[in-house]
């Protein structure tokens, strides 16, 4: 008896885990009509994975958004294409999570969405990858940010190099015309005062 019922328990595991594959590669459909939404909405706990695929048509001429709102309506995923798309997000906080379609067209959308939460989440690894390459890409933003504001500020540094060194070079080249012309007017008064006193010995016929 033991071996049926062990036998008969393996069977039903795999039904089910059949089943449950099938829901996963079938997912849900619906239709959202004109300027209207509807949400799917899953219990999560905290730092647990939500992954999906979505597709919304027609994606022709397609005005509304997707948006993957926590348990106090926080936005953690939001896009505004009808393209097909694949998301991944980690939930906050305990609570009920709500995948929404929002339709601000004024035909109605066909939506065929899959979502998996914790365990089903068969990719986990390429998750922590995309995690990763996400901090990389953000931290490359904020170096190329700091690489811009020191371009700036060193380009900023050599104009007022440049216009230090070229009030220098003006202020050297007016002190060089001044001393010259100080010189001229010394040596020109020298002179005169040797000629004056010359004609002043001359006219009292001392020399």
């Amino acid at each position: 008896v033991l071996p049926v019922a062990r036998t008969m328990r393996t069977i039903f595991g795999r039904l089910a885990a059949w089943c449950g594959l099938l829901h996963l590669v079938h997912g849900t459909q619906f239709w959202v009509d004109p300027e209207s939404s509807r949400c799917i909405s899953e219990e999560l706990p905290e730092k647990a994975l939500l992954a999906g695929d979505y597709s919304i048509e027609p994606t022709v001429g397609f005005d509304g958004h997707v948006k993957i709102l926590g348990p106090l309506d926080s936005v953690l995923f939001e896009r505004t294409t009808a393209d097909p798309h694949h998301f991944v997000v980690t939930s906050v906080t305990t609570g009920l999570h709500k995948v929404c379609f929002y339709n601000a067209g004024t035909i109605r959308r066909k939506v065929i969405v899959t979502v998996r939460k914790g365990v089903e989440v068969d990719d986990h690894s390429t998750i922590a990858r995309k995690d990763h390459v996400e901090q990389i890409e953000r931290q490359l933003d904020k170096m190329r940010e700091m690489a811009l504001q020191i371009k700036e500020e060193m380009i900023y540094m050599r104009g007022r190099e440049e216009e230090m060194r070229d009030t220098n070079e003006s202020t050297n080249t007016r002190v060089l015309w001044f001393n010259i012309m100080t010189l001229s007017i010394l040596v020109a008064m020298g002179l005169w005062q040797i000629y004056y006193l010359k004609r002043f010995f001359q006219m009292k016929k001392l020399i």
